[in-house]
């Protein structure tokens, strides 16, 4: 076995999963997953005690948002890589995830030889994105920087004001979100108006079909 190896890390709900993917990628000499985590608190928690290189992070884990999560990651361990994975992507959470300079995104429903292989390469540098997803994404040899063919209007937010929006549309109430997401609760009404404003909705029943009809939450 090589003395030396990429850390893995895997944050997602889905133990299944999770188990799944962790004996595969025991696999590879090369790659060693260093924890698993359920939630985005445990997920930073543990990920500051191993400082995995590659942290791989569901898009639909509970707690404060994995954009969230992927920021205070880049500012506490900003060597370590992040790839998002999901069951199906939308404009919004690719968008996202171009905007946080993420080294892929992945489908869950991709060849698992495949997804390892994305894994792999993601491990040593590059970027990686499921064939699907590559489909909607442009390349800029310029900014060296990929981007969505096509944006939603939920693009005008700020990664913060995205996590806001989408525990607000899921029933959450300010007070609620001001706790997950350890901000007062004047910051969070204060994220509010700026989303509906920019959105040019005037009430929460009106912000929620909205953000259904764009794939930001699911009805």
């Amino acid at each position: 076995m090589r003395s030396q190896f990429f850390k893995i890390a895997i944050i997602d709900e889905h133990p299944m999963f999770v188990e799944a993917l962790s004996q595969r990628i025991a696999q590879f000499d090369e790659m060693q997953v260093v924890f698993t985590a359920e939630d985005s608190e445990t997920g930073f928690r543990r990920a500051l005690e191993h400082q995995p290189d590659l942290v791989l992070i569901a898009m639909d884990i509970p707690g404060r948002g994995v954009f969230t999560l992927a920021d205070e990651l880049a500012r506490r361990l900003p060597a370590a890589r992040v790839v998002f994975f999901a069951d199906v992507v939308t404009d919004v959470f690719l968008d996202e995830a171009l905007r946080f300079d993420a080294a892929g995104f992945l489908l869950t429903s991709d060849p698992v030889d495949r997804f390892i292989e994305n894994i792999r390469s993601a491990c040593r540098g590059g970027t990686v994105f499921s064939d699907s997803v590559a489909d909607r994404l442009e390349y800029d040899p310029e900014t060296r920087r990929y981007s969505a063919k096509i944006t939603s209007y939920l693009a005008t937010l700020t990664s913060r004001q995205t996590a806001v929006l989408r525990h607000l549309v899921r029933g959450d109430s300010v007070k609620e979100v001001s706790r997950t997401m350890s901000l007062s609760e004047r910051a969070i009404e204060s994220h509010k108006y700026r989303i509906m404003r920019k959105l040019g909705i005037h009430d929460r029943v009106e912000l929620a079909r909205y953000a259904i009809r764009e794939g930001l939450a699911i009805p």
